[in-house]
């Protein structure tokens, strides 16, 4: 056998012709077999000191190594492209302006090079300069990626992630819309298709956002206006008018950030009060104190405000009066099944709720004592059972100092 591979060996050395660079090209005799140097025993050496590269198989330190300095470079490159972004004055932060320096990108190198790191470094930024809920500038960074070469050609490249880390990137730009409610429109497909095929992970999480988002649009039963005002007193009158969901609560402004005061701070003040508020109120007993606690914290989607509340314990009649108020409801199935009853009937059940009656809520710019004390001055005004009623800071010094930082 031994002998049979030497003569096999003989004639394909034979049959090979050397050319420069140490490649080898096939003989046209039909008996001849292509093979490298490795299978020719008595092969063509290389001159010492040549640059030919010779094919090695690499451990698993050498591949982790090697992963290692990929990430740092990575790293290296999404810092760099960071800067670019972060070079632009935080005056001149607009949608102009980010749109230039995705234009600069894209003519710099019809390549596109560096692509994947300058997109995510773009997502990081774009709400720096308020483009986060831009379809035109997602479209944009969409176009960044090369066109035609990242499509798979055959349905086992389309079976397995081709590309899977430019795929990721265009689900993190498609995740991102998703986050901030941006809906994709046709031009959005035109440009997956052309970067990744339509048989890819994109364009499925494009498919399932075109499904779900008109399902979900109308979905909440309290709907916020969109976008949200910016002038602090319609944020909290819309804040205010959510918590209390009572078309008729009478909302005030007790004090707004021009007005001069004794403190000298600049800050408002709003409340909002229902006439069953009122007359709880009222009737609450005079040496029973009320307490005004807070802060807390209301999301409005992507912004908060702190607000506090006024309260008392709870009454020892609160309970048998819920009872009359409300009869108990019991028909064949409930007649005998309390915990149904419960369910059915939980303000029966006053036992439960932890805390007693609110009868305001306010929210102030500083969330300090000076404004709350303005809260309840006005309060007075239009209570004048509260005058003769203790009230009793009960403040978080943490969530108060936290508001009045933010």
């Amino acid at each position: 056998m031994a002998h049979l591979s030497r003569i096999f060996s003989r004639q394909v050395q034979l049959c090979v012709r050397t050319v420069p660079g140490g490649l080898f090209q096939q003989c046209r005799n039909s008996l001849c077999i292509i093979t490298y140097s490795r299978a020719v025993q008595k092969g063509p050496v290389c001159p010492p000191g040549s640059n030919r590269q010779v094919a090695q198989l690499h451990s698993s330190a050498q591949h982790l190594a090697k992963k290692d300095t990929q990430e740092r470079n990575d790293t290296r490159a999404l810092v760099l492209h960071k800067q670019v972004f972060e070079d632009v004055d935080p005056d001149v932060r607009t949608k102009a302006n980010f749109l230039k320096v995705l234009d600069n990108f894209t003519k710099k190198d019809i390549r596109r090079r560096g692509h994947v790191e300058f997109i995510y470094a773009a997502l990081a930024k774009m709400k720096d300069f308020g483009v986060h809920k831009d379809l035109e500038v997602y479209n944009k960074l969409l176009d960044v990626f090369p066109k035609n070469v990242f499509v798979p050609t055959n349905f086992i490249q389309a079976l397995y992630n081709h590309y899977p880390r430019q795929q990721e990137t265009g689900i993190a730009i498609l995740e991102q819309m998703e986050y901030n409610g941006v809906m994709p429109s046709a031009e959005t497909a035109d440009l997956i298709i052309k970067v990744f095929g339509f048989r890819s992970h994109p364009m499925k999480k494009f498919r399932r956002i075109l499904y779900w988002f008109p399902k979900f649009k109308h979905i909440n039963p309290f709907p916020l206006p969109d976008p949200l005002p910016a002038d602090p007193v319609d944020l909290a009158r819309l804040a205010l008018r959510r918590m209390a969901d009572d078309r008729k609560a009478e909302f005030k402004i007790y004090q707004r950030e021009e007005d001069e005061t004794e403190s000298n701070i600049k800050t408002y003040v709003t409340s909002i009060q229902t006439v069953e508020q009122q007359q709880m109120l009222a009737e609450h007993p005079k040496d029973v104190p009320v307490y005004v606690e807070g802060s807390f914290r209301l999301w409005l989607k992507d912004k908060h405000v702190y607000y506090h509340i006024l309260r008392s314990d709870l009454l020892g009649g609160t309970k048998a009066q819920a009872m009359k108020e409300r009869e108990w409801v019991e028909d064949d199935m409930t007649k005998n099944d309390e915990q149904r009853r419960r369910w059915l009937d939980p303000v029966a059940f006053v036992e439960n709720v932890p805390e007693g009656p609110v009868f305001a809520m306010c929210i102030t710019g500083s969330s300090c004592q000076e404004s709350l004390n303005t809260w309840i001055k006005g309060l007075q005004e239009d209570n004048p059972a509260l005058k003769k009623i203790p009230v009793v800071f009960k403040l978080s010094s943490a969530s108060t100092q936290l508001a009045a930082a933010q």
